[in-house]
């Protein structure tokens, strides 16, 4: 959506398209039948992700989480293989419970995330109409109230990110747990502590995987999987070298060194090997590694990744560092992650300076993936993609260090949090974005002031709305100041300030000010310039709060007219606006003209935005309520 997106009332959402910000007010949202009837979860409905190649052992885990009636938790090493465990038993589970579902639960946001996407998947019609918050209600509901499903809830770190979800739902399905955590699971699950492999389930596993392509010589497997303290995850990363490179294990054994300590150690030293050797024939795998290292573990998407990398993935992948998905996606371990991220001098392919490029990197690449158009609902399958992996980064990186490719991502990244109902995350994205920006360029820098007007649009349950409208007025005041009246940053903070005005019950002086902006808006931009036109819809939205009916009608069909002359009958901005006004014109009495327009509007909806779309919803929900 463009500049001159316009949206009226306490809760509504619009965005500019230079500045980012967004304005909430009143966002009626018209729901599909489906979500007005039960929740129906189709049959085989199952997201569980491949975790592990090649699967040894665990014969009496796998009992026990058959014979369990309540929830499991998984607990053990990091690379002991719980995930493995988990997924592995869950898809036997596949054929007796519906729905299998996997959520990574690393934070609560993504315990609610998981939630989100579950309902999502049992009624795609509502991915993009309702805001992850009510998703996930409608999930907690649909499983609180139905048996016969199965929920994986993997990596978990603090108990408490799932209390909430086990205290509603506990009883109906099965629940299994993975995480490092091996206490304060008191009264919650059963806990079942995973050790390292027994010594001839290491054996076995180093030989099914070295000896996947062919045969190979083993002799002093059992030596090296010893060395390795029997870790799953350092033995696949060293015999998936063993066997690509005909490598003997007792030759590996020399190249690995002295003997590692903790899980850590060993998977950094198997790391070592691997990378040395790659770093004669695919110089990028390393560089590429240090990169995912700084995303989430799970399916990291393509456009995060640098050009012509297909060839070092493959090498990566070959050597059981990361695993590559159909979508051209890649998921590595977090283990994996964990140790390419901490720098070690001693470590070629962890020297500091090393790490702090792939951070830079991984910072840019986000930056440049990030969709700026956010209310735009074609972006928001990317954004769904891309934030598991934009919480992971600034989960890692410190955000002292925040660079300006990441700020510009920032804004936009918190505006398409707002508009999936999560103000709370939202304020602490565009706090850090205020942060950043006041760091490198000032506090009265433009930049700065947009990101402290994006705080500013979430952070009215911080005080009362009249402390708001105070705090608006200091950054409108300030870029009055800094870019003058006249800029168009600065027009956009008046936008704002009428918005909280009339958030405050203040709809006559809003409309005053907004009265004032349009006047110097044609002054400065231009009667027919989208901006203006925007805040002319802006001001139609209000003259109907003050049952002025009659001027927001004339105001908003001059705005429809000019807008549809500027973009096109089709353009987005023009038909919100048409919709808008039949709205307009019902309420003024004239029921056959609002009829007609919806009519009329419909098909084109459909084929512009979608059937699903709010804006369409609206208009059919019109059509049906209007006398015919």
């Amino acid at each position: 959506m463009s500049e001159g997106v316009s949206a009226s009332g306490e809760r509504a959402v619009a965005a500019g398209g230079d500045i980012g910000w967004v304005h909430t007010g009143d966002r009626v949202t018209a729901l599909p039948p489906e979500a007005l009837g039960p929740v129906v979860c189709p049959p085989g409905l199952v997201h569980v992700p491949r975790k592990a190649a090649h699967f040894v052992g665990r014969g009496e885990e796998g009992d026990l989480l058959d014979r369990e009636a309540g929830t499991v938790v998984v607990c053990g090493l990091g690379g002991v293989g719980k995930s493995s465990l988990a997924a592995r038993w869950a898809l036997r589970q596949a054929d007796r419970r519906n729905p299998v579902w996997w959520i990574t639960a690393e934070s609560r946001a993504d315990v609610d995330a998981g939630l989100a996407a579950l309902a999502a998947a049992m009624q795609p019609a509502l991915i993009d109409v309702l805001p992850q918050e009510a998703l996930r209600e409608r999930a907690l509901q649909w499983l609180s109230a139905h048996d016969g499903w199965l929920l994986v809830l993997d990596n978990v770190t603090d108990p408490g990110d799932v209390e909430g979800l086990l205290a509603r739902t506990g009883g109906r399905g099965r629940v299994v747990v993975t995480s490092r955590t091996t206490d304060a699971w008191y009264g919650i699950g059963r806990v079942l502590t995973l050790p390292v492999l027994p010594a001839a389930d290491a054996v076995e596993l180093f030989t099914r995987v070295a000896t996947h392509a062919g045969p190979r010589d083993t002799t002093g497997a059992e030596l090296l999987c010893e060395t390795l303290g029997q870790l799953p995850l350092a033995v696949e990363i060293a015999a998936a070298y063993c066997g690509r490179t005909a490598t003997p294990p007792r030759t590996y054994l020399a190249e690995l060194g002295d003997r590692p300590g903790d899980a850590e150690e060993a998977v950094a030293r198997t790391l070592r090997v691997t990378l040395d050797r790659l770093a004669a024939s695919d110089p990028r795998a390393g560089e590429l590694l240090r990169l995912l290292a700084w995303f989430g573990p799970d399916r990291i998407p393509a456009l995060l990744l640098p050009t012509g990398a297909r060839q070092a993935l493959g090498e990566l992948a070959a050597h059981s560092m990361v695993t590559l998905h159909e979508d051209g996606s890649v998921s590595v371990h977090r283990l994996v992650q964990a140790v390419v991220r901490r720098p070690d001098p001693r470590d070629p392919h962890r020297e500091p300076e090393l790490i702090a490029q792939a951070w830079l990197a991984a910072e840019t690449a986000l930056g440049d993936a990030a969709p700026r158009d956010v209310p735009n609902p074609a972006n928001w399958e990317t954004y769904r993609g891309l934030m598991p992996h934009v919480e992971a980064y600034l989960r890692y990186a410190d955000p002292a260090y925040d660079g300006e490719g990441l700020l510009g991502a920032l804004v936009p990244v918190g505006t398409y949090l707002v508009l999936s109902g999560l103000p709370e995350a939202a304020f602490g994205v565009f706090e850090r974005a205020v942060a950043g920006s006041e760091r490198l360029y000032g506090p009265d820098h433009p930049f700065t002031l947009t990101a402290h007007g994006a705080l500013l649009t979430v952070s009215g349950g911080a005080g009362s709305r009249e402390e708001l409208i105070e705090r608006v007025a200091e950054v409108e005041g300030a870029m009055t100041e800094v870019l003058g009246a006249d800029d168009r940053a600065t027009l956009l903070a008046r936008r704002l300030l009428a918005q909280v005005h009339r958030r405050a019950g203040r709809v006559d002086e809003a409309i005053a000010r907004q009265e004032a902006l349009v006047a110097d808006l044609i002054r400065v931009v231009g009667a027919g310039h989208q901006e203006t036109l925007g805040a002319l819809v802006e001001l139609a939205g209000s003259y109907e709060a003050a049952n002025r009916t009659s001027e927001a009608v004339a105001t908003c069909s001059y705005a429809v007219a000019e807008l549809g002359a500027l973009f096109g009958e089709d353009g987005v901005e023009t038909l919100e606006a048409r919709v808008l006004l039949a709205g307009l014109r019902a309420i003024d009495g004239a029921a056959d003209e609002a009829l007609a327009e919806y009519r009329e509007l419909l098909p084109v909806l459909v084929r512009v935005l979608g059937e699903h779309h709010p804006s369409t919803l609206l208009v059919s929900n019109g059509l049906a309520e209007l006398p015919e």
